[in-house]
């Protein structure tokens, strides 16, 4: 009788650790999180080895052992023990510790009492292993010293293999879903980048040169929607001359053998305007479906600007030639007709003023064409500022090579009224007017001075007056020696078909 009831007890045990274990493979199986693995571990433990209190310890990345999870323990003793195990990460065929009597056991003294302290009397250590390899344990503890037996070591290794494995199955599956969640974020950083660059167009293209991607800094710059470019060869917005001289097909063979092609050409957008087309094509791991990778913006107007630049200089050159020229004849003339070294000096002064002056408004309106007034106003400054200089004509733009040529045209009218007309006495007055119709007709008129006598000799003044502005602008000039005064009359041609030279012709406009 005695022995029949030790068998059926014997029996329902061994079902009940039975059922446990099924349980907890369903519970795995079921498990959502870490967490939940953790919770299904411990109720294992408790059916199957009948113990209420464990715990669960993992090596961290820097190869501690540190708690995960536990069931029945102070956080005074596991600040304590944290650390401590009987492995190290990655141990093979480690076996299961079970201490059946801490105050026997072969431990140093502060460790037992520790666990004296927590109320532990006897505990086992399991390791958990993924992978033939040590990864964490298990421990289970107990208030009373233990006997452990023979079935409670299968046991517990089986609960530490299943759960080994779903902890590391877990591990993947959430490193997994963390790097899909990466990936995610990332394609999704990369296409806010990709679209917020819209002063560039990134395209991607296949093995075969046909677009797979076109961001919106494409769009905008070619004029193509995706929905309607994607699948269509990368030649779509390239010149026809560059089609047919097999540039695309040789702008992808640099890329993919040289490691990169520059894109340095004129492209056309949908409308079919030509843009100057500034980037790189790269070529695309074999691995993506993307073979090509071009990025280019429109550089149109730098480029515009670096011609600018370079025809500027080169006319630059030109010009400081030309100027050294000029200023040698003026000192040689200016020499000729000076009887003493301050009257050269004076007179050469003068000159180079008023050539300096042309030169520096010339300079900031970049060598291009000028207002006229603006010539006349540089070079009558002070006498119009004094009230003794007016000037009266239409808004119009000239060409360098002309305002040159006026300034020291007005130069040379000033100086003689300034020594022996107009300006030479108080009263005196100057009037510098211009009609345009086609071309333009100047007019100096001096008043209130003395009766205007013609030179015996000609100076230099007369010489630029009547030889310069006749080589310069076309037409000699008409200088008239009356009682009244200086008449002097300039006429010269507007260059219709240079758009910098037309302005508005506001006839009768007070300068």
């Amino acid at each position: 009788m005695t022995q029949d009831l030790r068998s059926s007890r014997v029996g329902s045990k061994k079902a009940d650790e039975l059922e446990a274990l099924f349980e907890f493979t369903d519970a795995l199986y079921r498990a959502n999180s870490l967490a939940e693995v953790y919770d299904a571990a411990f109720d294992a433990i408790r059916r199957a080895l009948r113990c209420e209190r464990a715990s669960i310890l993992l090596f961290d990345q820097a190869g501690t052992m540190r708690f995960v999870a536990w069931r029945g323990l102070s956080e005074a003793y596991r600040k304590a023990v944290a650390g401590h195990s009987p492995w190290k990460q990655g141990d093979c065929d480690a076996v299961p510790i079970f201490i059946g009597e801490v105050d026997a056991a072969d431990e140093p003294d502060a460790l037992k009492q520790t666990l004296n302290a927590e109320g532990i009397h006897a505990l086992a250590f399991i390791p958990l292993t993924a992978n033939g390899r040590v990864i964490g344990k298990f421990m289970t503890y107990r208030d009373e010293p233990h006997v452990f037996t023979q079935e409670e070591a299968v046991l517990s290794l089986t609960i530490a293999r299943q759960l080994g494995f779903s902890i590391e199955s877990r591990r993947a599956q959430e490193a997994h879903r963390r790097a899909e969640e990466l990936l995610r974020r990332s394609k999704e950083r990369l296409q806010v980048i990709l679209d917020s660059a819209n002063e560039y167009a990134i395209i991607t293209l296949d093995e075969a040169g046909r677009i797979t991607s076109w961001n919106s800094g494409a769009e905008r710059l070619l004029g193509y929607r995706e929905t309607e470019i994607l699948g269509r060869s990368g030649e779509i917005f390239f010149s026809a001359e560059d089609r047919a001289a097999n540039v695309p097909e040789r702008e992808m063979w640099s890329a993919l053998h040289d490691g990169r092609a520059a894109n340095e050409r004129w492209h056309r957008r949908k409308d079919g305007s030509r843009f100057w087309g500034s980037g790189v094509m790269l070529p695309v791991e074999a691995s993506s479906p993307d073979r090509y990778l071009k990025i280019f913006r429109d550089r149109t107007e730098e480029r515009r600007a670096e011609r600018r630049q370079q025809l500027l200089i080169g006319e630059l050159n030109h010009r400081v030639k030309n100027t050294l020229a000029t200023v040698q004849s003026l000192a040689e003339q200016t020499l000729k007709n000076a009887d003493t070294p301050k009257t050269f000096a004076k007179a050469f002064t003068s000159r180079l003023l008023a050539l300096a002056e042309a030169h520096d408004l010339l300079t900031r309106e970049a060598w291009q064409a000028v207002q006229l007034g603006d010539i006349a106003r540089a070079v009558l400054k002070a006498w119009i500022e004094d009230g003794r200089a007016d000037l009266e004509g239409p808004s119009i733009r000239i060409s360098p090579k002309q305002a040159l040529a006026l300034a020291m045209a007005f130069n040379e009218l000033l100086t003689n009224a300034i020594k022996y007309g107009a300006l030479s006495r108080p009263e005196g007055r100057i009037m510098l007017s211009w009609e345009c119709n086609g071309g333009c007709t100047l007019r100096w008129e001096e008043r209130g001075g003395p009766p205007a006598v013609a030179p015996s000799r000609q100076g230099f003044g007369i010489r630029v007056l009547n030889r310069a502005l006749a080589y310069e602008l076309g037409y000699p000039a008409d200088l008239r020696f009356e009682p009244t005064g200086v008449i002097c009359t300039i006429k010269m041609d507007l260059v219709d078909d240079d758009p910098q030279l037309g302005g508005p012709k506001d006839k009768g406009a007070k300068m």
